[in-house]
């Protein structure tokens, strides 16, 4: 880092900040930026930029004082000491203002100040910099504090110091204007220090000569007439002072001011960039731009346009400060680019063509300019004054930004540069924007192409896997069906036998008991019948072989099911039955303990009926039912319920298990997909259930939320006449 500041700068503010806070916090705030106070109080050596920044930031943290500059360069004429003020003061004005100029060139390398002398104790100062180097806005407060205190020198007031260009606010380099108050008894000063040194030389020559008796009241007279001098001269500039502590007080009020609007403005500047930056949507641009020129810039309205895509037309995107109909009104007005540009004054031509920022304070000199449609777009805006910019990026005009007042306000030349500083800003930030919003929308375009793509594939996949899993599956439906079924038909045909032979014996039992036989064979019988309990086996024989029939039948209706698959499976005889009797039926066949702790609540009208095979939906009934059991772990409610609409009828299977996850979900019904663990389940109890109620015009649809249970519901779609 080149060292380009003098120490001899920064001594102002260690010695404010020891009497603020005192030389021990001054030391530690110094050892935390990382600066060693005897180096930095060496005033023969040079410090940084970066160092100077550094304890400027410290040193107003320190002390509490956010124009610590300022003061500093207040103090300059008590850092001179009492001889070079003196000395000093013994000079012009003209020689004091070179000296400074001179004095500052060599404390700031970096610097080159050029001072002249414009009127009666005037001067204007240019500070220029080398190699483009840039100092902080600090700078200026402090050299201006400088400025003020130059005619101390002189028992004057402070000066009157005037900025009318800095560096920070869009000029190239920084203009200071001081005015000296205007004395016309300066020559009492100069009486004064004149009949002083006179004196002291003739005090001086006495001693040497002392047999000369003249010198001495000699140089008492000129003494006496020198603080006489003084005297008056002191008078006059104290009465003087009074005068111009009026005047100064105004300029400082005045500069204050314009400080406090710029520093308000580079905030309001930094903190638009930040919020562009995180804009990424055209619309939210144009909204944020024309709220922070009304909300912080303080003008009255604003609004930002922009041009279409092929450059044809002009239209505002965004606006503020106007009324509802006002802005109606500005919404939707359009203007044709190139429509009537011969005009060399028309306002876009100006803006987007010659890329002008145009600032006016009578619009109605503008009125003259323009064409009928423009002087009637802004006669309707009722403005006082209005200032507009071209929005450029890398030379192609983007668009235009406004702003207007209303009450009588007028612009100046300071709001042109800060129109400049945001119109850079919004340029670059709408064309980020744009790419945003243009790469975004091809994304979505491509991702939806994707999708829709990736939908077929899917369907076409699903299709396929299911088409060979309901053919396999239909193979072994039929081949299972055909093997239970031999040995059932065998059970079947073979029971009436059966029963036909148990009546036999129990012919044969009463015949021996109503015959006389011998003790021994008698006893051998008896013997026979407690072995086997005939007597209790005989009387239940009905029931069982009831039971039996029950079984098989029920075994029968399963094998058929099965069919279900088979495409060259008969369709079942259909006869119209209640729902409400095939779901109580279902949950009389469902042995208590299987059903464990469940409570299974039933709630359907008896007059929900629908043309089915019995056997086959209970079937569906009862893999629906098992499946909620099992879900809910043998405890819990399950729910059956139903509704009839004029288009269809819904019976619904609600259960409060653990739920069905989104993934499990979409493969619910496909064919040997199960949740279960190994050894509880086959995958085939709700893919036959959805194919036994497809069969039967129905369609079967599961919905859950993990922890809140499942519903079964299943639809089966009346047809009309």
């Amino acid at each position: 880092m080149d060292k380009v500041y003098s120490n001899r700068l920064i001594l102002g503010y260690l010695k404010l900040m020891d009497k603020k806070a005192g030389s021990a916090a001054t030391n530690h705030i110094l050892e935390e930026i990382g600066l060693d106070r005897l180096k930095m109080s060496d005033s023969s050596g040079f410090h940084s930029k970066e160092d100077s920044d550094a304890l400027t930031q410290a040193a107003i943290k320190l002390t509490g004082e956010p124009d610590l500059s300022y003061l500093t360069g207040r103090d300059f004429p008590n850092s001179m000491g009492i001889l070079s003020g003196f000395i000093l003061g013994a000079t012009s004005p003209s020689f004091l203002m070179r000296t400074f100029g001179e004095f500052e060139s060599k404390l700031a390398l970096k610097t080159v100040n050029t001072t002249r002398k414009i009127g009666n104790n005037r001067f204007r100062v240019d500070i220029t910099f080398k190699d483009g180097f840039r100092e902080m806005p600090y700078i200026c407060r402090n050299r201006i504090g400088c400025y003020e205190t130059a005619p101390i020198f002189f028992g004057l007031p402070y000066a009157q110091v005037d900025h009318p260009e800095c560096a920070f606010q869009g000029s190239d380099h920084c203009v200071y204007i001081i005015q000296f108050p205007e004395y016309g008894f300066s020559i009492f000063n100069r009486i004064f220090q004149a009949c002083l040194f006179v004196a002291l030389a003739m005090l001086i020559f006495w001693l040497t000569a002392p047999s000369r008796n003249w010198p001495l009241p000699a140089s008492l007279g000129l003494a006496c007439a020198g603080f006489f001098s003084f005297a008056y001269y002191r008078g006059q500039s104290a009465k003087k002072s009074m005068d111009w502590s009026l005047l100064t007080n105004e300029g400082l009020t005045k500069q204050n001011q314009t400080l406090a609007n710029t520093n308000v403005q580079m905030s309001s500047l930094q903190d638009l960039t930040t919020l562009l930056n995180n804009c990424v949507q055209v619309k939210e641009i144009c909204e944020q731009v024309v709220a922070t020129m009304v909300n912080r810039f303080h003008f009255g309205s604003s609004q930002i346009w922009l041009l279409d895509e092929k450059s044809e037309y002009l239209s505002c995107k965004s606006a503020l400060g106007y009324t509802r109909e006002l802005l109606a009104f500005i919404i939707n007005t359009k203007f044709k680019i190139g429509e009537n540009w011969d005009n060399p004054y028309g306002l876009l031509i100006q803006t987007l063509e010659q890329k002008k920022t145009l600032l006016f304070n009578d619009p109605k000199e503008v009125y003259a300019r323009v064409t009928k449609r423009t002087r009637e777009f802004l006669e309707a805006l009722n403005i006082s004054s209005f200032i507009i910019t071209p929005l450029i990026h890398e030379g192609k005009p983007l668009g235009i930004l406004a702003a207007e007042f209303h009450q009588g306000e007028k612009l100046v030349n300071q709001d042109k540069v800060l129109f400049q500083s945001v119109s850079n800003i919004v340029a670059n930030a709408l064309v980020k924007a744009g790419l945003i919003e243009s790469m975004a929308h091809k994304i979505e375009q491509r991702t939806q192409e994707l999708e829709v793509a990736n939908r077929k594939l899917l369907s076409a996949q699903e299709m396929s896997i299911q088409s060979e899993k309901l053919s396999s599956l239909g193979q072994m439906a039929a081949g299972v069906a055909h093997e239970i079924n031999n040995p059932l038909n065998f059970l079947v045909n073979i029971i009436p036998d059966l029963r036909r032979d148990v009546d036999g014996l129990e012919k044969i039992r009463e015949l021996v008991a109503q015959s006389e036989l011998s003790g021994e064979l008698k006893k051998s019988i008896q013997e026979i019948d407690e072995q086997y309990d005939l007597e209790s086996h005989l009387s239940e024989k009905n029931f069982v072989f009831e039971k039996i029939q029950k079984a098989l039948d029920k075994s029968t209706r399963i094998a058929n099911s099965l069919k279900v698959f088979s495409r060259s499976s008969s369709k079942e005889k259909s006869d119209p039955e209640k729902f409400s009797d095939m779901i109580r039926d279902v949950i009389e066949l469902i042995p208590q303990k299987v059903r464990g702790d469940t409570q299974i609540v039933v709630d359907l009208s008896p007059d929900l009926t629908w043309s089915v095979n019995k056997n086959e939906v209970e079937q569906a009934f009862l893999a629906l039912i098992n499946n909620a059991i099992d879900a809910m772990e043998q405890k819990g409610k399950l729910e059956i319920s139903g509704l009839a609409t004029k288009e269809e009828i819904r019976i619904s299977f609600k259960d409060q298990g653990p739920g069905i996850s989104e993934a499990a979900l979409k493969k619910i019904f496909d064919p040997f997909y199960t949740t279960k663990p190994p050894g509880k389940g086959t995958g085939l109890g709700l893919t036959i259930a959805s194919e036994i109620i497809k069969k039967y015009g129905g369609v079967m649809t599961a919905n859950s939320v993990l922890g809140q249970g499942a519903t079964f519901e299943l639809r089966f779609k009346k047809i009309e006449g």
